[in-house]
């Protein structure tokens, strides 16, 4: 027993290192890609700064590493190609928006602790871009859930594994995949990119940065994970070791070309379509969206 909860937390840890990594190369290729200011703005400058562990005139506070925490330990609840969750539930939308929620809220009292003077320069609307994300989850979760349920889809109706099992797009109707087209963007429209945003590197504040390169691949993961989850090792016939490392591995793949090239993208035609009115439409635009994406499920379920 002693073992095998040993074992479970070795393999948990090291799942959320290779997380770790992987967003920290990925915040590194979108410098490369948008052309960030920097001291270090190279593709591996993150990962290195990340081992180097600089701290600049005071190391971060507890809060900052618990806000990092709780956004890696969302991965946990995502199901990674042919793998199911490393920690199943019956509620996993539910622990996602708490999780997301919580790491809003430690990141912006240490950041008030850590540095007034850099959380005063941050851009109101990205620094609380996680409660942006939360509202999307709970507007997608609850329809999802909704329409999973009424239409006899198999698992839990509040689990990322049922989505993700059974695409959506193989059990909607027409309304229904005008639906699902409707969250896909709503997603990428609300997910944090440097991309879009042009956020500045501190090369000598270490959170921050890790803290923008795991938020920065929430969004990705969850587009992945519910909207592209085909899996090409049970489509090549493979079984066993081979399936789950083939579609663990285009798992990745398929979060890179979301977050590097999709969300950018799409981010970019809609803000350059709406940035004339934005300061009179705030987040009009969004809740349009959401709400188009609700309709077109509700109405593909009942008519």
């Amino acid at each position: 027993m002693l073992f095998s909860l040993l074992l479970t937390f070795i393999s948990g840890v090291s799942l959320l290192t290779l997380v770790l990594t992987i967003s920290l190369l990925l915040i590194g290729a979108e410098n490369v890609l948008y052309g960030m200011h920097g001291t270090n703005a190279s593709l591996l400058a993150p990962y290195k700064r990340f081992l180097a562990g600089r701290c600049s005139e005071k190391c971060p506070p507890p809060l900052l590493y618990a806000s990092c925490i709780s956004l890696l330990t969302i991965f946990l609840f995502m199901p990674m190609g042919s793998l199911p969750q490393f920690v199943e539930t019956e509620g996993d939308f539910v622990v996602v928006i708490f999780l997301l929620l919580a790491s809003q809220g430690l990141y912006i009292r240490g950041m008030k602790i850590f540095s007034g003077e850099i959380y005063q320069s941050f851009d109101s609307k990205e620094l609380f871009v996680l409660s942006k994300l939360a509202v999307t989850m709970i507007a997608m979760g609850a329809t999802l859930s909704w329409y999973a349920l009424h239409r006899g889809m198999p698992g839990s109706i509040f689990s990322f594994e049922t989505f993700s099992a059974t695409s959506l797009w193989t059990v909607t109707g027409p309304f229904g995949k005008l639906g699902t087209v409707m969250f896909l963007l709503l997603l990428t429209i609300v997910s944090p990119s440097r991309g879009i945003t042009k956020s500045r590197i501190v090369d000598n504040v270490q959170i921050p940065e890790i803290f923008d390169a795991i938020r920065s691949m929430l969004a990705p993961a969850m587009i992945v994970s519910v909207f592209f989850s085909m899996r090409v090792g049970i489509a090549l016939g493979l079984i066993g070791f081979k399936m789950y490392l083939v579609d663990f591995v285009f798992f990745w793949i398929k979060l890179m070309l979301v977050q590097l090239i999709l969300i950018p993208f799409a981010g970019k035609v809609f803000r350059g379509a709406f940035e004339k009115r934005r300061k009179k439409l705030e987040s009009f635009p969004e809740i349009m969206i959401g709400a188009s994406g609700i309709i077109f499920f509700m109405i593909d379920l009942y008519i």
